[in-house]
């Protein structure tokens, strides 16, 4: 004989039931929005290391310019954001919230690679007469000459580098990334006492996962010791030291510390210095779009 049940226990075992699929479903969700939001993650990532060595690009022929820089990285962002509508929100959203809406240091040259490594006789595109240039060309011979200076591996002593790492331009990428799943932005806000490092920190304080991603090339045209853009985009890091007198021309310079040697292009080994400096100078623009406004002098 069938045992009769009564309404209220019917209701109170439909209860039960739902309350158990609700526990057992919060952790499935939870991985599930965890898994799309790192999906999101490693895609976001792999689109700032293009958009990154866009701006590489753009700023190895354009003298390491840091305004060519800032409008090739943000044109490249248009892989994350496809409509510029999207874009330029989240830009505003970021700029609002941090001040800078992302921020790329250029680690070379430093300013200590234009201390050991501007030639003043050099002639070239400036902002003004005094600005330093590395020169980009005859670096085999400028390395010869370091090392008849006496410099060991041709190092200069305030950068650590030689000419070819001073010819490598080295860029390194803060990306503030808002979290898509909802929660996230609170835990990373709360985890923001544990950074090591203060930029770090206050992205986190933010609510901002901060991205870090780091490219180098090798300089197609003679890179220029920049100010910094007012907007704190695009930033040198540490301010040089007072400039020692000028160097005479026939030394030229060294380079940046902790140079990549798969980046760098060393020059042919049948170099010459050149007889007319206008001549050798010539080739590089600092305002042209392309590599072959900068190529080296033959």
């Amino acid at each position: 004989m069938p045992v009769p049940v009564s309404r209220a226990a019917g209701h109170h075992q439909r209860g039960a039931g739902a309350a158990g699929f609700l526990l057992a479903s919060i952790p499935i969700l939870t991985l599930g929005l965890g898994g799309v939001e790192a999906a999101h993650w490693s895609g976001l990532r792999q689109t700032l290391s293009l958009a990154l060595m866009e701006a590489a690009r753009a700023g190895a022929t354009r003298q390491a310019r840091p305004q060519a820089i800032a409008q090739a990285f943000e044109h490249g962002l248009r892989m994350a954001y496809p409509d510029p509508r999207a874009a330029a929100r989240a830009l505003r959203e970021r700029r609002a919230a941090l001040g800078a809406p992302w921020r790329i240091r250029i680690a070379r040259p430093s300013p200590e690679a234009f201390l050991d490594h501007a030639d003043p006789a050099l002639r070239g595109p400036r902002d003004h007469p005094g600005q330093p240039l590395i020169r980009n060309d005859y670096q085999a011979l400028q390395q010869a000459r370091r090392l008849a200076q006496g410099w060991p591996e041709g190092r200069g002593p305030r950068s650590g580098l030689t000419i070819h790492e001073a010819n490598t331009l080295v860029l390194e990428l803060w990306w503030p990334h808002r979290p898509l799943v909802p929660g996230t932005a609170a835990i990373v806000r709360a985890l923001a006492p544990l950074a090591g490092n203060p930029d770090q920190a206050r992205l986190m304080a933010a609510g901002y996962l901060p991205f870090r991603r780091r490219v180098s090339v090798a300089m197609q045209s003679h890179p220029a010791a920049w100010t910094d853009l007012a907007d704190g985009r695009v930033t040198r890091g540490a301010a040089p030291a007072p400039a020692p007198a000028p160097a005479p021309a026939s030394a030229p310079g060294s380079a940046v510390p902790g140079g990549d040697a798969e980046d760098v292009g060393n020059p042919p080994a049948a170099e010459t210095a050149p007889a007319d400096e206008a001549a050798a100078d010539g080739d590089v623009n600092g305002d042209g779009p392309g590599p072959e406004a900068c190529a080296p002098a033959p």
